[in-house]
């Protein structure tokens, strides 16, 4: 994982350690969710962008888990795409 539960849950606010698996689930699929539009994979290191949209959609899951506001879900993967964006591997989306 290129974004680590310790940083994300700095990232959250969190100082307790109830949740942790939880949140390790969040940063998996986020980081699957950032590959698979990218076509890239992160296995160590990735740029700044990529590990920011990856906090950005761990934390609107863990804290919007039982709020289905579609804006609020737009908004956030919006946000998550242009970070993105620049990231992709062009010649991988044909």
């Amino acid at each position: 994982m290129i974004v680590s539960v310790a940083d994300m849950k700095v990232h959250l606010r969190i100082q307790h350690d109830e949740e942790d698996e939880y949140i390790e689930g969040l940063i998996k699929q986020a980081q699957e969710a950032a590959e698979n539009y990218c076509r890239v994979r992160y296995v160590d290191e990735a740029p700044e962008t990529v590990k920011l949209a990856i906090k950005l959609m761990v934390a609107h899951y863990y804290e919007n888990r039982d709020n289905p506001d579609r804006f609020v879900y737009r908004t956030m993967i919006s946000s998550f795409q242009n970070l993105l964006y620049p990231n992709r591997d062009v010649a991988l989306m044909i």
